[in-house]
C-alpha cells in the first residue's frame, strides 16, 4: 500500500519514482594486491598430509585484494576434489594423477574453510575437510 501511494504522489506531481538498486561497490576496484601461490598434494593422507596435523590443514593467509593461486596436485590414484567455501563453491574435480588450477581475487576479509567437494576414498576424505584460508 506504502509503495502504490508513493508511485501515486510521484506520478500526481509529474515527477518520476524511481528506485535503483545496484551491487555494492567492489572492495578491490583499482587496487592490484600481492601474487600468491599454494601447492596443494592430494593424497590418501589428506591435503599436505593433513592427517598428520592439528586443527586446521592446510592453513594459508592472504590479504584482501591479493589473487590466491592454489595448484592442486592429485599424487593419488582416485578422483578427489578441492574447494575454497564463498571462492569457488563448486570446486575442482581432479583424477587421479592430474592437477588443476584454483585462482581468485581474495575481496572478502574472514576466514574460508578449504575442504574436497568430491573424493572417491571415504577415508582420505575426512581428511580434506579441515583447511582454512585467511583474508585479512
Amino acid at each position: 500500500m506504502i509503495i502504490i501511494g508513493l508511485v501515486a504522489a510521484s506520478l500526481a506531481a509529474g515527477g518520476v519514482f524511481a528506485v535503483v538498486l545496484s551491487p555494492p561497490p567492489d572492495p578491490c576496484a583499482g587496487v592490484t594486491g600481492a601474487f600468491r601461490s599454494f601447492t596443494i598434494i592430494a593424497y590418501s593422507d589428506g591435503y599436505n598430509g593433513s592427517e598428520y596435523h592439528s586443527g586446521p590443514w592446510p592453513d594459508v593467509t592472504v590479504q584482501r585484494c591479493d589473487t590466491a593461486v592454489f595448484n592442486v596436485i592429485n599424487d593419488d590414484t582416485g578422483t578427489h576434489g578441492f574447494t575454497v567455501t564463498s571462492y569457488s563453491n563448486a570446486g575442482l574435480e581432479l583424477a587421479g594423477g592430474n592437477q588443476q588450477k584454483l585462482h581468485f581475487q581474495a575481496s572478502r576479509i574472514g576466514q574460508f574453510r578449504i575442504y574436497s567437494t568430491y573424493c572417491s576414498d571415504p577415508t582420505a576424505h575426512k581428511f580434506m575437510v579441515n583447511g582454512l584460508l585467511n583474508v585479512t
